[in-house]
């Protein structure tokens, strides 16, 4: 078991946090015709629309209540109404992420109450789906913020099955496959994981959808002032007709949780799909779901990769490595080296996170790209 060390420095030197809003943006944008709503200051959204555009090279749709110092220190509520129902009206999007920041956290803005007097207020904005997650700058990281919105995804439009269907089996009737996708994964992991599910002849349901939204397409029209492409929000009522849910990062087991008690629907779960060992049991999950053998081709595809990591370990073996990474993102490469060969000499992650315990490592320090310029230092 990894001993995972606080940080006990007062600042950060180069930080390695993001933040929760920006975790929680991440994750509205894989849903179809949405937008996230950051309720705080201007600044707090134009932080994160420039790190997503710098990240995805792609036009990225933010909205604010874009406070002032009189609202922030009178009240927020009117700003927040006035944002809502401009964004409602103008856009007419199917979703809307309502975000917290550290500066309304503090505050002490009630969005869930607020919302309910939007509601009350403008019936005719009924139809658009909000989702309301609080998502503090000042605790957790890009990692709990997307976490922490996926969970609320599942709480609020994700309908309780009747008992009588929850206690159903469902394998072997649907061949639709839920698959609730951690931070870890990129567009890119996303499009090969939907290749891989479909050589079953399933159908995956991606919670939330990157690959669909943020993938580099180019659109008919020039601009889009929501998101392209993503999850549909109707498939959220269909969850509970899969044969099964897969989850891909320990950070999303409690919304795993919350779907299995809604739906019944049974759960495979997989802390990451890095290495030979995870992408196996992911194979033989998918195999046993579909009830029928692996294909040819990645049988092939398996052998090319054993030959891969075969070559690589006059490169890799014994290589002295330090890394940072939110902790789903750490524990998957961790492990990945650490089958090829390689020895972690430091790692660092931003926040804590029960996952960090299992890693492969001594050690897990709790802190900024500083430290681990340091630790590395300390292992040459």
């Amino acid at each position: 078991m990894a001993e995972v060390i606080r940080r006990s420095k007062p600042l950060s030197v180069s930080p390695l946090k993001t933040s929760q809003p920006l975790g929680a943006s991440l994750a509205i944008l894989g849903l179809n015709r949405a937008i996230p709503f950051l309720h705080g200051a201007q600044g707090c959204t134009a932080f994160a629309k420039v790190f997503l555009v710098r990240h995805f090279r792609e036009p990225i749709p933010l909205q604010t209540s874009a406070l002032d110092p009189i609202s922030s220190i009178m009240g927020a509520d009117d700003s927040l109404l006035a944002g809502l129902r401009t964004v409602c009206e103008k856009h007419q999007p199917a979703a809307v992420g309502l975000l917290t920041t550290g500066l309304t956290e503090t505050q002490g803005t009630d969005i869930r109450q607020v919302l309910k007097v939007f509601r009350a207020g403008y019936p005719e904005f009924q139809a658009t789906r909000i989702v309301p997650v609080n998502t503090p700058d000042f605790t957790g990281c890009l990692e709990s913020g997307f976490t922490a919105t996926v969970k609320a995804m599942v709480a609020e439009w994700v309908p309780q099955q009747p008992l009588a269907a929850v206690k159903m089996g469902k394998e072997g009737q649907s061949r639709q496959i839920n698959v609730l996708c951690g931070s870890l994964l990129t567009p890119g992991d996303l499009e090969a994981l939907r290749d891989l599910i479909e050589r079953f002849d399933l159908h995956p349901i991606f919670i939330p959808d990157l690959a669909d939204s943020l993938d580099g397409h180019l659109d008919a029209e020039d601009y889009q002032p929501l998101t392209t492409g993503g999850t549909p929000l109707a498939a959220f009522t269909t969850l509970g007709d899969a044969a099964a849910t897969l989850v891909i990062g320990a950070s999303l087991y409690p919304a795993a949780d919350l779907l299995h008690e809604r739906t019944g629907t049974p759960v495979h779960r997989f802390p990451h799909l890095f290495g030979l060992d995870a992408t196996d049991r992911l194979v033989m999950t998918l195999a046993g779901i579909a009830g029928q053998a692996v294909p040819a081709g990645l049988v092939r595809q398996r052998a090319q990769l054993q030959d891969a990591m075969l070559d690589t370990h006059f490169l890799l073996g014994r290589a002295r490595i330090a890394i940072a990474a939110e902790p789903d993102l750490l524990h998957g490469f961790s492990q990945l080296l650490a089958d090829l060969g390689a020895e972690i000499v430091a790692a660092v992650a931003p926040t804590t996170a029960p996952i960090l315990a299992q890693l492969p490592i001594a050690q897990i320090h709790i802190g900024d790209l500083e430290d681990l310029e340091t630790l590395a230092r300390e292992h040459e």
